[in-house]
C-alpha cells in the first residue's frame, strides 16, 4: 500500500493543481463513501446510480482538464486519489461506461476508425473474438500480468472527443484551411495556438473527422507508423475528395513559393547590410573591403533576380490553375444549366414547330380584334334623345337659383322665318339700328329736336 502511494504521489507531480475538484471533495464522510468500493445495486439503487453518476463526470472533467479524450485506470487512480486513499470503484465505473459505449478501448477504436466495411467486418467477428479468448486465456495464466495490463489499458472517451472534434472543424472552416491543401504541421500550430489539447488528440481528431468524410487526409510512410503529411478542407456545399496528385503538386508548388520568399526576403536584408558595412569602409579608408563587399554585393543582386524570376513563373502556374479551376467551375455552371433549361423545354412539350404555332395564333386573334373595334369606330347609331333641352335647362337653372323664364328665353333658339323685305324697308332698319347705337344723352337731344 506504501509503494502504490508514494507512485502515486511521484506521478501526481506532473500534474497541475488547479484541475476543478467538486465541492464534495472536501467533504470527509462524503469522500469516504464515493472512494469506497460498490456494493450490490439492490442494496440502495440510488446511491449506487449516485456513485456512478458522479464518477462518469469526474473522468469526463478530467479528460477535457489535460485536453486529451485517451486515459487510463493508473491516471485515474493518481488524479483522484485524496488523502492517500485510493478511490476502490473505479473497475465497477469503467465496465459500466463501457458497457454505455461511452468509453471503449483505445485499440478498438484504431481498428474501427482505420478499416473499410471489410476489414471491420473482419475484426468484429473474427478478430475480436479471438482477442477476447486470447486475453481470457492470459487472465488464467498469468492472473497478476493481466491486472498489470488492465491498469494500463489506454481508453477513449468518446464523448471528450467528439466536443473536440467540433472545436477542430470550427477552426478547419475558417482561414488557412476552407477549400485549400495544407501540412498537417500548420494544423497543429492553428489548434496549440487557440485549444489546450494534446498532439496525440489533435491526431486523434484529424482522423475521426476523415473517418467522418469532413476531410481529406494524406499519409507519408514512416519509420513506426504512418505519418499525417496533408489535410485537404473543401469548400463548403462541396463533396469531400481524396487528396490526389494534383493536390500534392499544388502543395509543393506552394511550398516552393514561399521558400522562394523566404529566401528572397534573407537576401535582401544581406544587401542591407552589405551596404552599411561598405560605407562604414569607406569612412574608414578601407577600399579594398569595399571593394570585396560591393562584389559579394553583386552577387546576390544576381541571385535576387534569378530567385524573383523563379518566384514570377511559380506565382504565373498557380494563377493559371487557378484560373483552370474557375473556368472548370463555369463549364459546369453552363452544362448544369443547359440540362436544366432543356429539361424545362421537354417538361413543357416547347419546340420550334409550337411556338410559330401559338405566334400565328395570337397575332391573327389580335388582327380579328382590330377589325372589329375599328366596325364598331365606324357605326353611328342613331339613339332618340328621351329627354326635352329646355326641361334640361329649366332643372340647372332651378339647381343654381337662376331666373328660369329670362334664362328660358335667352336660351331659346331664335326662328328665323324667311321673309322677302324690299331695299327701302333695309335702309329704315339700318337708321334705326344706328340710332340705337348713339349714346343716352344724344338720343334726348334728337328727341328735343324733334318736339
Amino acid at each position: 500500500m506504501m509503494n502504490v502511494c508514494g507512485r502515486n504521489e511521484k506521478v501526481a507531480n506532473k500534474f497541475d493543481d488547479n484541475f476543478p475538484y467538486p465541492a464534495c471533495w472536501h467533504d470527509n464522510m462524503r469522500m469516504e463513501f464515493l472512494l469506497s468500493a460498490f456494493r450490490e445495486r439492490t442494496v440502495n439503487p440510488e446511491s449506487y446510480d449516485a456513485k456512478l453518476q458522479f464518477w462518469t463526470h469526474q473522468i469526463q472533467d478530467y479528460c477535457e482538464y489535460k485536453g486529451d479524450a485517451n486515459f487510463n485506470k493508473e491516471e485515474l487512480k493518481i488524479r483522484f486519489t485524496r488523502n492517500g486513499r485510493v478511490p476502490a470503484c473505479l473497475d465497477t465505473v469503467l465496465s459500466n461506461m463501457l458497457q454505455l459505449k461511452i468509453i471503449c478501448a483505445s485499440e478498438d477504436y484504431k481498428l474501427n476508425i482505420n478499416s473499410n466495411w471489410t476489414e471491420w467486418a473482419l475484426n468484429n467477428f473474427v478478430k475480436g473474438p479471438f482477442l477476447r479468448v486470447y486475453r481470457l486465456l492470459k487472465f488464467w495464466l498469468n492472473a497478476n500480468e493481466m491486472i498489470a495490463d488492465a491498469h494500463r489499458t489506454e481508453y477513449v472517451h468518446m464523448d471528450v472527443l467528439t466536443k473536440f472534434c467540433m472545436q477542430v472543424y470550427e477552426l478547419l472552416q475558417k482561414s488557412p484551411f476552407k477549400g485549400t491543401v495544407q501540412p498537417y504541421e500548420v494544423l497543429i500550430e492553428e489548434v496549440l495556438r487557440v485549444m489546450t489539447i494534446s498532439e496525440s488528440c489533435i491526431k486523434m481528431c484529424a482522423q475521426k473527422l476523415h473517418y467522418e468524410r469532413k476531410i481529406s487526409l494524406s499519409y507519408k510512410l514512416g519509420d513506426n507508423e504512418n505519418r499525417i503529411q496533408l489535410i485537404k478542407v473543401p469548400v463548403e456545399n462541396e463533396p469531400v475528395t481524396e487528396i490526389n496528385e494534383n493536390d500534392i503538386v499544388i502543395h509543393k508548388m506552394e511550398a516552393v513559393r514561399m521558400n522562394l520568399m523566404e529566401q528572397l526576403r534573407d537576401i535582401e536584408v544581406k544587401i542591407e547590410e552589405i551596404n552599411l558595412n561598405i560605407h562604414q569602409y569607406l569612412k574608414e579608408n578601407k577600399r579594398q573591403m569595399a571593394k570585396l563587399l560591393l562584389q559579394k554585393k553583386h552577387l546576390l543582386e544576381n541571385s535576387h533576380k534569378k530567385q524573383s524570376s523563379a518566384l514570377l513563373n511559380i506565382e504565373t502556374l498557380l494563377l493559371s490553375i487557378e484560373e483552370a479551376k474557375q473556368n472548370d467551375i463555369i463549364l459546369d455552371a453552363y452544362k448544369s444549366g443547359s440540362k436544366a433549361l432543356q429539361n424545362i423545354f421537354d417538361t413543357l412539350n416547347l419546340n420550334n414547330e409550337i411556338v410559330r404555332d401559338i405566334v400565328a395564333d395570337v397575332n391573327e386573334t389580335i388582327e380579328t380584334h382590330k377589325e372589329i373595334g375599328d366596325i364598331l369606330a365606324d357605326t353611328n347609331p342613331n339613339v332618340s334623345n328621351s329627354y326635352d333641352d329646355n326641361d334640361l335647362e329649366r332643372e340647372l337653372a332651378e339647381i343654381t337659383g337662376e331666373n328660369v323664364e329670362t334664362e328660358t328665353k335667352i336660351d331659346n333658339p331664335i326662328a328665323y322665318q324667311k321673309s322677302m323685305l324690299t331695299d327701302e324697308q333695309l335702309m329704315n332698319m339700318l337708321e334705326e339700328l344706328e340710332v340705337e347705337q348713339k349714346s343716352i344723352g344724344e338720343t334726348e337731344r334728337s328727341q328735343q329736336l324733334k318736339s
